[in-house]
């Protein structure tokens, strides 16, 4: 055994959760959550993180990361941080230093998550992966500060993600009210809306804005958490249209995902936007837009989907990397 910890963290681009690795559930422990935008970089974080818990050495540091991971450093595409694990490494004297994307991170952790961690989103006969024993593929989709995208594998016994960046995908729209969405955007924008332009945070907004015009309504400037709380407890029309139209384009492109990676053993829904409005999403136009695939619509109709009810995903995969790649 280790005689020192390995600190694991799960890294978006508003939210730094750090935590300490360990091989049992719940695979983590002494977590605490930064805000990103109240340090200048990762060191800051990093060294606030130690000093509040004691830490002066460290076997082993495994990050999860919300961007594209080359030849193990990231620049984060929603945040100003920039991470180099040799940099990491040698500040910390640790060189046992690994960087995955955050999805490959949360795509890890299905397999080890329980019937409690997760709620169906619809009538399939649902089998948690916990329980198969033989051969799968599924998908994972979640909106957050961005919008990340995985996948994991399991052949002839042996589990592996699949990392991809297809939050930048381009978005199809599928109706004459998202094709209308979609010409706001290219006005707001550029001429290539990526599905994250309207599946995050700022997505969000993206769309109630888009809506307020499209109905010549007076546009109130709204945040993301002000249109999610008047379209949730519907105390607002254009809000409420919005949250629907979220939930329905989330729905089209993880039914996308499903055909793009093959993932007919399911699709699991991530994120903190999700997370917090559980049943808003079961009784959204959620499986509508994911089973409206023309041709393969019955393929979909078969696909069980879930939304993901564990606080951090993301650092339980973390650990199950380092696991795996630390000697611990």
């Amino acid at each position: 055994m280790a005689k020192y910890p390995t600190l694991i963290a799960d890294i978006g681009g508003t939210n730094a959760r750090f935590a300490l690795s360990q091989s049992a559930p719940p695979f983590f422990f002494r977590a605490r959550t930064l805000q990103c935008g109240e340090f200048e970089d990762i060191y800051q974080a990093l060294d606030l993180y130690l000093q509040t818990e004691k830490i002066e050495q460290l076997s082993g540091i495994c990050f999860a990361v919300a961007g594209p991971v080359v030849r193990q450093t990231v620049t984060f595409p929603n945040s100003h941080w920039h991470i180099d694990a040799p940099n990491l490494a040698q500040r910390y004297d640790c060189h046992q230093t690994h960087i995955l994307n955050d999805f490959e991170a949360i795509a890890l952790s299905l397999a080890s998550l329980t019937d409690d961690d997760l709620l169906g989103l619809d009538t399939q006969n649902q089998v948690n992966l916990r329980n198969k024993v033989d051969d799968f593929t599924i998908g994972v989709i979640g909106p957050g500060s961005g919008l990340g995208i995985a996948g994991l594998c399991r052949r002839n016994g042996v589990t592996f993600p699949l990392v991809t960046e297809a939050g930048h995908v381009g978005f199809a729209p599928e109706s004459v009210l998202q094709n209308q969405v979609l010409n706001y955007l290219h006005k707001e924008f550029d001429n290539r809306i990526s599905r994250e332009r309207l599946l995050s945070g700022p997505g969000l907004v993206n769309i109630y804005n888009a809506l307020c015009e499209i109905h010549a309504h007076q546009n109130s400037q709204l945040t993301a958490a002000d249109i999610a709380i008047g379209g949730t407890k519907k105390t607002d029309k254009i809000c409420q249209q919005a949250i629907d139209l979220f939930f329905e384009i989330l729905g089209q492109i993880a039914g996308d995902v499903v055909l793009s990676l093959g993932a007919l053993d399911g699709i699991y829904i991530a994120g903190g936007i999700a997370q917090r409005y559980p049943t808003e999403l079961k009784n959204s136009s959620f499986r509508a837009g994911f089973e409206n695939k023309g041709r393969h619509r019955s393929m979909l109709e078969k696909t069980p989907s879930w939304l993901i009810t564990h606080n951090n995903p993301g650092l339980v995969g973390a650990s199950i990397y380092a696991q795996e790649k630390i000697k611990l």
